[in-house]
């Protein structure tokens, strides 16, 4: 059996952690600079603490607070753990945030979307440890059931995570489609603790996530998250966590990391089980009909 790998993730670093650890019985003022930290560990590196306070909507006693709250003795001693932990890493997105400020009309193109997006992938792959992955894999696999919950822009993530992982569980829903969170608690009134809750909520945060999280937890399910870092509420619900960085210069949020998450958790789950070339090559056969393929005779009229 292979060793287990060492977790070289952002946040398993010993400052982020600590963050982890603390952010939900800080005071408000503090929960916003260690919000803000965990969201954009890159950038925070780089911050004086007037910049920092200006950030978070709080001031430099808060930021300092918060370092002496982590044994750091003081901003400057908070500083340079974080630039120790991240000073191989630049964040591209806040490099061209502030390209774009600069450029007449803020000009917004293809390769720019492309950087951004480049940026977002790079940092999940750092922000994710592979025995989380495959603890999500274990659990998708094994359920009686699958529930996939996601409300807002969140609502079609949850769509399409149910579609492709559809034939490859046991049982795959999206409970949050038709009808709005009432219906989506009705269709989660059955969950047990044989079952599993996909939940994905990015900011800003849906309570109705984060109820029916709840509740599928008090009832004995497992309720795994995708959400954008260890700032959000959901990762104090979840028994398992997987990170989508969602920033970008010019849009509210992207949702290129969960894309991508999703995509990889498909694919896991199709290795995994043993059946997944036949059915694939079934769900190929079945759709044959309907497809025009050149040199095979003519498309189906409509």
């Amino acid at each position: 059996m292979p060793s287990p790998s060492k977790d070289t993730s952002v946040y398993a670093a010993p400052v982020m952690r600590k963050l982890s650890e603390i952010v939900a019985e800080l005071p408000p003022s503090l929960r916003k600079v260690a919000d803000f930290i965990l969201r954009h560990p890159l950038k925070a590196a780089t911050l004086t603490i007037e910049e920092m306070a200006q950030a978070t909507l709080t001031s430099p006693a808060a930021v300092n607070r918060l370092a002496k709250a982590l044994d750091l003795g003081g901003y400057s001693g908070m500083k340079a753990e974080l630039v120790t932990t991240l000073q191989q890493m630049v964040s591209p997105v806040d490099k061209l945030r502030n390209e774009l400020a600069q450029r007449p009309g803020g000009a917004f193109g293809l390769h720019e979307q492309l950087q951004s997006a480049g940026s977002n992938l790079a940092t999940a792959a750092t922000s994710n440890h592979a025995d989380s992955f495959d603890a999500f894999i274990t659990r998708l696999t094994s359920a009686r059931k699958v529930y996939i919950l996601g409300f807002g822009n969140s609502v079609y993530l949850a769509g399409l995570a149910a579609a492709t992982l559809m034939p490859f569980c046991a049982d795959a829903t999206a409970i949050s489609m038709e009808g709005g969170n009432e219906n989506a608690a009705y269709r989660l009134a059955a969950i047990t603790d044989q079952d599993v809750l996909l939940a994905i909520s990015l900011p800003r945060y849906s309570q109705d996530t984060l109820q029916l999280a709840r509740f599928a937890s008090e009832r004995g399910a497992t309720v795994l998250a995708i959400t954008d870092s260890p700032a959000s509420p959901l990762t104090a619900i979840a028994e398992h966590t997987l990170f989508a960085p969602c920033d970008h210069p010019v849009l509210t949020s992207s949702n290129i990391a969960v894309l991508a998450l999703i995509e990889g958790l498909v694919a896991g789950v199709m290795a995994r089980n043993e059946k997944a070339v036949k059915l694939a090559t079934e769900l190929t056969e079945s759709v044959m009909s309907y497809l025009h393929i050149p040199g095979q005779g003519k498309a189906l009229k409509k």
